[in-house]
């Protein structure tokens, strides 16, 4: 494919099984046993290189220290690879599957489509309601100034065959403007009311961008460990091996990048440990007195470097995304408990309601 937004430019790389011991090797010697770990497989396309992910998938659980861990595993596809033998791979390890796709078929060719120009939604969304017949998916769209007032026909697209757990991603890197924030509004605002109806009809559909805020709302704000830790407790390695703080960091895998922190063979260089691009690299000063700035993601490192060139000055676009997410998740939040009073019991324990319901159940729904 050849996505316009993409950030991993195409090259011949590719992992060894021995740079992948050694990856496993550092993942377990800085991972800390009372945490949960994530293993992510991300690209380019990684289910390209199946065999050699079960090969790594094997070196995880065959590690000495393996029992010793709670490790999740996941995969980030965009949907052009998949078979029944991937399928029942992905489950036999509780992989968790996630398809790349920003909507129907205009709105994923916007900015989707394979390098010789031809669309890609018909074969992504083959693998969409292939998988959903054996196992929870999970998709992730990225909508831009170009798709962002298409964001209530995605949802209720994904809906349709059965997708109930679905994020919604901003392009950083896109060139936003001030009109936007409006039309960010009043898109958001239409996705609440869809949102809404779902949960009246107690057939409840997970949307990142309002329960993730309403869970954050109902907790006083993000936990500690909720937020941005790259280069610290989050980290994502190029086929050669080498570190970098975020995998939305990687780029070509430069080892000159500043972003990249050391080598899986030679350990992190402690000069490059800072999460500045240099001395004067400050948050901004107007979020520390913003009231809203505990339940605000202006700490996501990869998402600020996008779009300012610093891992901790947030955008304007980001600001007024998270004003607006917010407001649009207290207004669900005080709407739908008064309609539905035990609909959220589920954010306050720290368990989003995706994960209080069974999946095959919202299949023969749909």
């Amino acid at each position: 494919m050849a996505c316009s937004y993409c950030y991993i430019p195409k090259r011949a790389a590719k992992m060894t099984l021995e740079t992948a011991e050694e990856v496993v090797d550092f993942i377990f010697r800085h991972a800390n046993k009372n945490e949960t770990h994530q293993i992510g497989f991300f690209g380019g396309e990684p289910l390209l290189e199946f065999d050699f992910m079960k090969k790594i998938v094997e070196l995880v659980e065959q590690h000495a220290s393996f029992n010793e861990f709670q490790i999740e595993f996941s995969v980030t596809t965009n949907g052009t690879v998949f078979t029944d033998d991937i399928a029942e791979f992905l489950i036999k390890h509780n992989i968790l599957f996630c398809v790349s796709c920003d909507g129907n078929a205009p709105t994923q060719n916007v900015s989707r489509r394979f390098k010789n120009g031809t669309s890609t939604a018909g074969i992504v969304e083959a693998t969409l309601q292939q998988a959903l017949l054996k196992m929870p998916v999970l998709v992730n769209a990225v909508y831009s100034p170009e798709t962002l007032l298409q964001l209530p026909d995605t949802i209720r697209h994904f809906m349709s065959f059965g997708l109930r757990q679905i994020y919604i991603t901003e392009d950083s890197s896109a060139q936003w403007r001030d009109e936007d924030v409006e039309r960010l509004e009043a898109a958001l605002g239409e996705v609440a009311d869809i949102y809404m109806e779902a949960y009246r009809k107690k057939q409840p559909v997970f949307i990142n961008v309002i329960d993730e805020k309403i869970a954050t709302i109902l907790r006083g704000g993000f936990f500690p460990l909720e937020k941005c830790h790259m280069g610290k407790r989050k980290f994502a390695f190029s086929p050669e091996g080498n570190i970098f703080r975020c995998d939305r960091l990687v780029y070509d895998g430069n080892p000159d990048s500043p972003h990249c922190m050391g080598n899986v063979k030679t350990g992190i260089d402690p000069s490059k440990m800072s999460c500045k691009i240099n001395e004067t690299d400050t948050i901004n000063s107007e979020c520390l007195t913003c009231s809203i700035e505990k339940y605000c993601m202006h700490w996501c490192g990869c998402t600020n470097f996008q779009s300012t060139g610093y891992y901790n000055r947030a955008g304007a676009f980001l600001c007024a995304k998270e004003r607006t997410a917010i407001k649009i998740a207290l207004h669900v939040l005080k709407t739908l408990e008064a309609d539905v009073p035990t609909t959220f019991v589920h954010h306050q324990t720290g368990l989003l309601p995706v994960n209080a319901w069974s999946w095959r159940e919202s299949i023969s729904k749909s």
